[in-house]
């Protein structure tokens, strides 16, 4: 039997839909995500489950209290509760589920923005060119919209206020697993480089009382980093550097990390950004750079970062790297590998100048 014969496994991805397929056919199965997203979209727009949280209501209340029309209002609703992100109760009402919950704009937690971020036309067109990626190497971003993502943002305000918002919104689990289990204390002075508002600066503060910190990144990305600091009653152990990691990265610290920053650059830019902390470091041989970033299982392995890399291939001309990728581009910048990450998910590798 050839492997295209064998059907003994139906495998990742393709076991998260209920659709009962045979093998040759188990591909449409995708189509799941395609309606679903589709649905739910106009719902979180509509902030539908912000409204449920004060309990069930029928499409007809709901369609009276978001201005939209009864019929359409309830199949996107049906649809939404079929694939399990709602409820539907016999008597036509609608309720949340803990999925939907977290969908709700003032939810403890809340991925709202993420998600709209995430199926927002900026996200969402590229993929309809992912075959001019394919075939010539460059993002399809820039062929569809005409010019490079992060141009693009500060050319569009509310696109820039809605990414701002996701990503303030991404805390990844596998995050929490790096604070437990990394010691940060061992870094007195600690520069977050590329780190937006500061918030994974502040948990670490906050986790590391006799560390210190600052937070480098673009004047208008750290803009509300110094009140996510009051926030967090940090603020007399954070500052904030206002820096193009391009041009050059403060010195004088003693860690320097980089998370979910350098996967959205191609080697050669990751190497360059490298560089500069590589010079900020200088001939201080203790200080370390501590990447946070996917690191990639082996060939065949479930991993969702090979997922991801393709939303960076196609929209930023960026990458996901397994360890060979990354001791490569850290190696091109001075540094040599100094601890042992587990692949397969979000890691931490550690680095130390040479």
């Amino acid at each position: 039997m050839t492997a295209v014969d064998d059907d003994s496994e139906v495998s990742d991805v393709f076991s998260w839909f209920p659709v009962e397929l045979p093998a040759r056919q188990r591909a449409l199965g995708l189509f799941v995500a395609k309606w679903t997203i589709g649905a739910l979209r106009p719902l979180v727009q509509l902030k539908v489950p912000d409204l449920l949280a004060a309990g069930p209501r029928t499409a007809a209340q709901l369609a009276a209290a978001t201005g939209a029309e009864v019929d359409p209002l309830y199949r996107v609703l049906r649809c939404v509760a079929a694939a399990g992100i709602l409820r539907e109760e016999a008597d036509g009402v609608f309720a949340l589920t803990a999925a939907a919950d977290g969908l709700r704009s003032d939810a403890d937690g809340s991925v709202r923005d993420m998600f709209l971020f995430a199926c927002d036309p900026m996200m969402w067109r590229p993929y309809e060119e992912v075959l001019h990626t394919v075939r010539t190497g460059t993002p399809a971003f820039d062929h569809v919209f005409g010019e490079p993502f992060f141009d693009f943002l500060r050319g569009n305000t509310g696109s820039a206020e809605l990414f701002d918002r996701a990503m303030t919104q991404n805390h990844y689990p596998g995050s929490d697993r790096i604070f437990d289990r990394f010691d940060f204390s061992r870094f007195p002075r600690i520069a977050d480089v590329g780190g937006g508002r500061g918030q994974f600066l502040a948990e670490v503060l906050s986790r590391h009382p006799g560390c210190t910190g600052a937070v480098c990144d673009q004047p208008q990305v750290v803009a509300e980093a110094r009140a996510e600091f009051e926030r967090r009653d940090v603020a007399d152990r954070a500052s904030v550097v206002e820096t193009d990691f391009f041009a050059g990265v403060p010195d004088g610290f003693d860690a320097y990390f980089i998370k979910h920053t350098l996967h959205n650059w191609n080697d050669h830019d990751a190497v360059r950004i490298l560089k500069r902390v590589r010079a900020a470091i200088g001939a201080d041989t203790g200080a370390r750079l501590l990447i946070i970033d996917m690191l990639l299982a082996g060939p065949g392995e479930w991993d969702l970062g090979k997922l991801t890399d393709i939303e960076m291939m196609v929209a930023l001309g960026g990458r996901e790297r397994g360890l060979p990728e990354w001791n490569q581009v850290a190696g091109a910048a001075g540094f040599t590998l100094a601890n042992d990450p587990v692949p397969g998910d979000l890691a931490l590798l550690e680095y130390r100048p040479v």
